[in-house]
């Protein structure tokens, strides 16, 4: 812990939320050991934006989790005077511009710090590219192929540079595609075919490994990744392993709690 920084400092780790609970100890929980781990002067709050995921967490496992509102509320009556707030977003879009408004609204007089999200620059989408290479192997005959949300926000040419760069430094060994932005599941099948591998490996590109990977990414639909590869001729694996099981991810959000941290002991 920075030198300076007592108890009347607080550290919220804010996610979007799940209600697969398999997922939930192996991913976010996992983010939310690791830092409150790494700052254990600070005291560890918890919240997730989504009303959906909080509500039937609550009706359904008798789980209960703060709003960022409520975070707040706890906070200011636990006389938290300092803010460091780790979101466990994958990219700045609108959960994120949300969460800041939504944060500076209710901080009251506490001193906030922002951490940034997993993706914010090429050097973060090089990190990332090099992460996903390690952590999934694949033979010389298999194209890696990452899903991952997408928005139709503007953080969404972080997927487009991420396409890029993977082919630059990889060629037609890995790729991206995204379920609501670009480029989309049309986009990466049809360039998949101009090139001679004809396997491919899923995985997803979320934190958490919820209903997107196992229905959008892997499901048995019409209209699946894994169908519509499968349909071009590709012969198709996957991996329902969320970005949070990987202890490089979550270091990496260690690392933006740390320079918000910094920011806030300066």
């Amino acid at each position: 812990m920075m030198e300076g920084l007592r108890m009347s400092v607080g550290l919220l780790v804010v996610s979007f939320g799940t209600t697969h609970l398999d997922t939930l100890e192996k991913t976010i929980e996992a983010v939310e050991k690791d830092l409150a781990g790494a700052y254990p002067e600070a005291r560890f709050y918890r919240a997730f934006t989504s009303g959906v995921v909080r509500r039937r967490l609550k009706n359904e496992y008798g789980i209960s989790v703060d709003s960022v509102k409520e975070a707040m509320a706890r906070m200011q009556r636990d006389s938290v005077q300092r803010l460091v707030v780790q979101p466990t977003l994958l990219i700045p879009g609108e959960e994120y511009d949300r969460l800041r408004s939504e944060v500076m609204t209710y901080a009251g007089d506490m001193e906030v710090s922002m951490g940034l999200p997993l993706l914010w620059d090429d050097s973060d989408l090089d990190q990332m590219i090099g992460i996903l290479a390690k952590s999934y192997p694949v033979p010389e005959d298999t194209v890696l192929l990452a899903m991952g949300h997408g928005t139709e926000h503007g953080a969404n040419s972080l997927y487009t540079r991420l396409a890029q760069r993977m082919h630059r430094h990889h060629g037609n060994s890995i790729a991206v595609c995204t379920v609501e932005g670009q480029p989309d599941f049309s986009d990466v099948v049809a360039e998949l075919k101009k090139q001679p591998k004809r396997k491919a490996h899923l995985i997803p590109l979320l934190l958490v490994s919820g209903e997107h990977s196992k229905n959008d990414m892997a499901g048995e639909e019409s209209g699946s990744l894994r169908v519509l590869l499968e349909q071009a001729g590709f012969t198709v694996s996957w991996s329902l392993r969320g970005l949070g099981e990987l202890p490089a991810v979550r270091q990496r959000y260690v690392r933006r709690a740390e320079n918000a941290f910094q920011s806030l002991a300066g």
